[in-house]
């Protein structure tokens, strides 16, 4: 962005495998959690947006309506849209970021300031174990990828990543595709794009091979999560195992109580 350039001017890269509704919404969240897309700026019409970024106006409205269901914007009819403050107590209708928004790691750690890796430890197909087919909607001839990935922030191992997805549905698939890549990203592109996840938590200790992986002691404390996600219309697209070093991250989850009780 120069220095004449408003704001909400996201460069994009044509080559990326990321879609370019997701790269204008990455660049549009960056622009708002840095403080120069500011609480209450209203962002130009569809139109005008789509005309500046060189996309068409659906593309742009998918954008939108992503950060608008994060919590980062809000559209209102008639008037436009307007980016939501970042002060959840000043703003309450505002949803925190990191638990209950579906992102991927590369995401969420680009959103914490960092810069996201994956190196692949293991990659195969094969048929679905039992609890594969159940969980995601496969018969016992159908295949998935099953992969492992060392993810890293800034080089750093930060987590372990086991995911499972449905060979049929995602298409040919190799280590070097998921190798630093977005995996979200990747599914989107090929029409599957998360949006609803169901996640469980729990604290584990480290084990090997865990431990060596993540360059912890035996013993150190992670944060175990489960995660199955669906794309639009009910499909499962991933059924993912992760383990996160204690020490370097955490999950933040806002609670309301009802009004009275």
């Amino acid at each position: 962005m120069s220095a004449s350039s408003p704001p909400w001017v996201i460069p994009l890269d044509p080559a990326s495998a990321t879609p370019a509704y997701l790269q204008v919404a990455q660049g549009l969240a960056a622009r708002i959690e840095s403080g120069a897309l500011e609480g209450g700026t209203a962002l130009p019409a569809e139109r005008d947006l789509a005309g500046t970024l060189g996309l068409s106006r659906v593309t742009v409205r998918q954008a939108l309506a992503l950060l608008a269901r994060q919590g980062l914007l809000t559209r209102r009819h008639g008037s436009g849209t307007f980016v939501n403050t970042q002060d959840p107590a000043a703003d309450p209708a505002r949803p925190p970021r990191p638990l209950g928004l579906l992102t991927g790691f590369s995401d969420d750690v680009r959103s914490r300031g960092g810069t996201p890796g994956a190196r692949v430890l293991s990659f195969e197909q094969g048929r679905p174990t039992p609890q594969e087919a159940m969980t995601l909607a496969l018969s016992p001839q159908d295949r998935v990828y099953r992969l492992r990935r060392l993810r890293t922030a800034d080089g750093e191992p930060l987590a372990v990543e086991e995911s499972t997805l449905p060979a049929g549905p995602v298409g040919p698939l190799s280590a070097a595709d998921v190798t630093d890549a977005s995996l979200y990203a990747l599914l989107a592109a090929r029409g599957l794009s998360p949006v609803r996840a169901v996640r469980h938590l729990r604290a584990v200790n480290a084990e090997a091979p865990l431990s060596g992986w993540l360059g912890v002691p035996p013993g150190a404390a992670l944060l175990a999560t489960e995660r199955v996600s669906w794309a639009e219309g009910g499909r499962p697209v991933e059924h993912a195992r992760a383990h996160y070093r204690g020490d370097r991250y955490d999950f933040v989850m806002e609670l309301h109580g009802e009004a009275g009780a």
